[in-house]
């Protein structure tokens, strides 16, 4: 993806809010053009707390079509607006997950891989399988999910308080530019350190895949499918203590690629603990792109 190539400075003064500097990371090869976080005192109300579910999928998997219907269905019944899916192809597994001559595009990516080794726990074992909010749950000793718990473990989470709120504006600035800005604001007191990552998914894409019966439908559409990462899967580090009220405001550019329907590209936020093994997201949402 095309790095930002250029900077602009963006203060914000708000009625009940003090300025401090940023935590910034260095090391992070990403270039805002906003930049800012404050303390307000005017708290949004009736935040509730979204759940993602990522499906770790492969196109010659013929049990991944009904992980895919799985992650879909508990979507719709709990609204898009409180629910994100992500669909992960890794490039490893790759008699599941490699593409097929004949398929009209490829999904593995090594962005996919790195999430599933790196920001998991526990062995990834067959496929399909997946995650919720990164969570390791009670009665649970890894991360990974069989699909058929998905919407269970969705419930669990939809019920928890929110601690932060995410606000996200997709803009089109030219072509397939995109400003992205995003709004963070933390409604609890958080001691541990939370990151930002930022991805692209797409669907209604049109490919092979292998269903249950074990023959292939060149005409399967697949949705939410992770096409790149916008930072890198591990995210900007925000800081490491944030008080009730604190809110970071960070803006990006994204380029889509030309292969991409603008009207099927959304842009998925995640805040997320950065805490040794501990990555589990504390709130997400979804933005298409075309609004």
């Amino acid at each position: 993806m095309k790095k930002l190539s250029y900077i602009l400075i963006a203060l914000a003064v708000l009625t009940g809010c003090s300025e401090i500097p940023p935590v910034i990371d260095f090391s992070e090869p990403i270039v805002l053009f906003n930049d800012t976080t404050y303390v307000t005192t005017d708290l949004p109300t009736n935040v509730k707390r979204n759940a993602l579910i990522e499906d770790i999928s492969g196109v010659r998997c013929n049990n991944c079509p009904k992980a895919a219907e799985a992650a879909h269905t508990t979507q719709l019944d709990f609204g898009k607006d409180r629910v994100v899916v992500m669909t992960l192809h890794p490039t490893t597994n790759g008699a599941l997950t490699n593409p097929y001559d004949d398929s009209k595009d490829t999904f593995n990516t090594e962005i996919a891989t790195n999430i599933y080794e790196q920001l998991y726990t526990g062995s990834l074992g067959g496929l399909p399988t997946g995650a919720v909010n990164r969570k390791v749950f009670a009665g649970e000793t890894q991360t990974f999910l069989p699909y058929t718990t998905w919407r269970s473990r969705v419930g669990e989470i939809l019920q928890e308080e929110a601690l932060a709120q995410v606000e996200v504006d997709a803009i089109n600035t030219e072509g397939l530019k995109y400003a992205v800005n995003v709004k963070a604001t933390f409604l609890y007191k958080v001691s541990t350190p939370v990151n930002m990552s930022i991805f692209v998914i797409e669907s209604y894409i049109k490919s092979t895949q292998k269903m249950p019966d074990n023959n292939k439908n060149k005409d399967y559409i697949h949705h939410d499918i992770l096409r790149e990462a916008v930072t890198t899967i591990q995210g900007i580090p925000l800081g490491s203590d944030f008080e009730t009220g604190r809110v970071f405001e960070k803006g990006f550019e994204v380029e889509l690629k030309d292969k991409y329907v603008q009207e099927n590209t959304a842009i998925v936020v995640l805040l997320h603990y950065a805490d040794g093994a501990n990555t589990e997201v504390i709130q997400c949402t979804e933005t298409p792109v075309a609004q």
